[in-house]
């Protein structure tokens, strides 16, 4: 992620407020940055997520990203559903978020990711990348 993708994300977070409604899915605007948290949690190894992750086929979930369609939440965390974590103030947990974030980029090149729910073992290249069209995905959810 480059300096004016980190920008762009930050500014996008900072604009959203408790109206924002959602283009799609089943997601309030405070549950998604709950969740956009948790992938970044998830990339530290702060949190994990359950073990039913194996049943899907990585190559579907890439697939259907690359399609733009919707990828199943891994088992865990999941907002809508009460796994993820729990919402505290909207403000907080958007700072939370930028915080992550910004911990999630000055992470050490040599840095051992956590192994991601459908890929398995990830490098920081390809956590960089499911991280911006995460980030990017959910940002849009809410025209932010």
């Amino acid at each position: 992620m480059n300096e004016v993708q980190l920008e762009g994300f930050l500014r996008r977070i900072v604009q959203l407020t408790p109206e924002h409604q959602p283009k799609f899915g089943k997601m309030n605007v405070h549950q998604m940055v709950c969740h956009c948290t948790d992938q970044l949690r998830l990339s530290l190894g702060m949190i994990k997520a359950d073990d039913n992750y194996t049943l899907i086929d990585p190559s579907v979930v890439k697939n259907l990203a690359l399609a733009k369609k919707p990828v199943p939440t891994p088992k865990g965390l999941g907002q809508v559903e009460g796994d993820g974590t729990s919402p505290t103030t909207f403000e907080n947990d958007k700072a939370l978020l930028k915080s992550h974030l910004l911990e999630f980029l000055n992470l050490p090149e040599d840095f051992d990711y956590a192994p991601h729910p459908y890929f398995g073992k990830s490098d920081r290249k390809s956590w960089m990348a499911i991280t911006i069209y995460h980030l990017d995905h959910h940002l849009s959810q809410f025209n932010a």
